[in-house]
């Protein structure tokens, strides 16, 4: 007996009893019952019978009990203590705001709603469904970008489609509703409806949901939550590899997109509302508009709260260096950006040649841009403004066409060569792994060092001191060609379908494209068709040449026959 006196029995918990399963199956159609009644009556404001009614306010009460008796039991049969707090954070989350009683039942219901369907995903992503799901589809990464980017678009169609989403009480109509999600989404910025008049704050939330989400990635938010969760499986390891062309450091990588993009988002926002505290009334009116516009401008969305974008801030120094300085940020890219930082506390480190190449082709092309507007608007769109607001619009205007969709002066007054200018750079656009669409800016830079080296008689394309595989022209040239059909095809139907000049329409298709959102103002005219035909370019812009340039990073394969070679007389 003596030799087990120096052994203690841990103690590694407690079996829950099967009655317990059967409680949260009931708890959890109790939350969609209550999910059913805020939407009748939040979201589409039916008026429910008196007894329904109480139905409905009975039904908040009890998701409440119910929840604090289900924490109670999970709290009970979790050994260490200490565990319950690590492996149900999201109960923290939604406890304290309830037993401080800062909201009410309602919204208190609606976040115990999202903490149960957080926990269904959760319960369901170890399911061997999911598992025969993924493998169904391969892992392929450009499927699940599409399917996810599919799936946030139609939810955020069928919200704005509430009555509650709009200032009228009515709601968006379908093909608006479809319109504005994909442009939130796809962080395009094309709008039918003014935002700020047209939609009420619920409606603006949405939106700017749906900006954050498509301005990462779906698939990063995904990932994310599996990190945090501890559902980060293989799969999605490979998928996030493939989208970031990040082979070691995946981890780090994720994390360090959100925190990148917390404190850029916040340090815009607090210099914003710091600046219209004098420009509202209301200190939390400002504070809603600075966070909105941050979110907007570092997704590249081009979304704003005023119904003339910017225009009333063309000589603001504070407003314009902010803004700018958010678009140039979310369009280098999270690599570009993280290469830089990382320079700036180790001065000896080496940038890569991509990031050269990003910084090079970015500073030609806003220097391009603004000398044109400058000098050909200086007369013209311009002529009414001082010398600094004459500055401060033309760089602004060089910034945005880079897939922001701001503008500080109004589009449909500019020249036909400024706007010629301005749709060969939101054709070009951002940078890869940026919040930006287009071809990217590598994918030019690429193109035109080939061509550097056909004119040289040289094989081998070369920059700072590197050569440039061949895979990669290729890859750039598949880009250039597969924009330029999508671009092609689309534009001539809206030759077709829309009785409107062609520079305007073609500046719609290449903003579209581009995910930019400049307009000249004939997105409210467009037909139906002409709308559909702008959604196809808005989300073909944003998936399009991303999905392709997945496809394409996968390693090419030498067929098992060789056929001799060709010559083909070319030019």
């Amino acid at each position: 007996m003596r030799f087990w006196k120096g052994f203690r029995i841990l103690r590694s918990g407690k079996e829950p009893p099967t009655w317990v399963g059967r409680y949260r199956r009931y708890v959890y159609a109790f939350s969609l019952l209550a999910l059913l009644f805020i939407i009748l009556e939040s979201g589409l404001r039916w008026q429910l019978p008196p007894f329904l009614v109480l139905v409905s306010v009975a039904t908040d009460y009890g998701v409440f009990f119910t929840f604090l008796l289900d924490a109670i039991l999970t709290f009970y049969f979790t050994y260490p203590k200490v565990n319950y707090f690590r492996r149900n954070w999201l109960d923290v989350l939604v406890f304290f705001p309830l037993v401080l009683s800062l909201i009410s039942i309602r919204v208190g219901a609606g976040l115990i709603i999202v903490r149960h369907l957080v926990v269904l995903i959760q319960v369901f992503t170890r399911t061997r469904k999911f598992a025969n799901l993924l493998r169904g589809i391969r892992l392929n990464a450009a499927r699940v970008v599409v399917l996810s980017f599919v799936s946030v678009i139609l939810v955020g169609t069928i919200l704005l489609t509430f009555p509650t989403a709009t200032s009228d009480g009515v709601g968006t109509g379908f093909v608006d509703a479809l319109f504005t999600a994909t442009s939130a989404t796809c962080v395009t910025g094309l709008i039918v409806q003014d935002t700020p008049t047209y939609f009420t704050y619920f409606g603006q939330m949405v939106i700017l949901v749906l900006i954050q989400l498509g301005g990462l990635g779906i698939m990063a938010y995904s990932a994310f939550l599996a990190i945090l969760l501890g559902r980060f499986t293989l799969g999605q390891r490979a998928m996030v590899q493939e989208m970031l062309e990040e082979e070691k450091n995946v981890l780090r990588m994720v994390f360090y997109i959100f925190k990148m993009t917390f404190l850029v988002e916040l340090f815009g926002a607090l210099v914003l509302s710091a600046r219209w505290l004098f420009y509202f009334d209301a200190p939390a009116k400002a504070l809603y508009y600075s966070v909105f516009h941050s979110v907007s401008a570092f997704c590249n969305a081009g979304f704003s709260l005023f119904s003339d974008s910017l225009s009333s801030f063309v000589s603001d120094s504070v407003v314009n260096v902010v803004i700018m300085s958010l678009i140039i940020l979310g369009g280098f890219g999270f690599i570009v950006v993280y290469e830089i930082t990382r320079k700036v506390r180790d001065p000896a480190g080496q940038l890569s040649t991509h990031t050269k190449l990003v910084l090079t082709m970015s500073a030609l092309l806003t220097a391009t841009g603004f000398l044109t507007i400058f000098f050909f608007e200086f007369d013209g769109a311009l002529l009414n403004h001082p010398l600094g607001a004459k500055v401060w619009a033309s760089l602004f205007q060089a910034v945005t066409p880079r897939t922001a969709g701001f503008n500080t002066i109004l589009i449909s007054s500019l020249s036909p060569v400024t706007l010629c200018a301005i749709v060969i750079l939101m054709f070009l656009g951002a940078s890869p792994g940026s919040t930006g669409g287009g071809i990217k800016t590598t994918t030019s830079a690429i193109l035109l060092l080939s061509l550097r080296s056909i004119l040289k008689g040289k094989q081998d394309i070369e920059v700072f001191g590197r050569t440039i595989p061949s895979s990669i022209v290729y890859r750039a040239v598949g880009l250039l060609v597969g924009a330029l059909l999508l671009l092609g095809s689309t534009f001539l139907l809206l030759l077709v379908f829309e009785h409107k000049p062609f520079l305007p329409l073609l500046f719609e298709a290449v903003s579209a494209f581009g995910t930019v959102g400049l307009s000249t103002g004939i997105t409210s005219d467009l037909t139906t068709v002409g709308k559909f035909v702008i959604i196809v370019l808005m989300f073909g812009g944003r998936i399009g040449p991303l999905t392709l340039a997945i496809a394409m990073t996968r390693r090419m394969k030498r067929g098992k026959v060789v056929y001799p070679e060709a010559r083909v007389i070319v030019g």
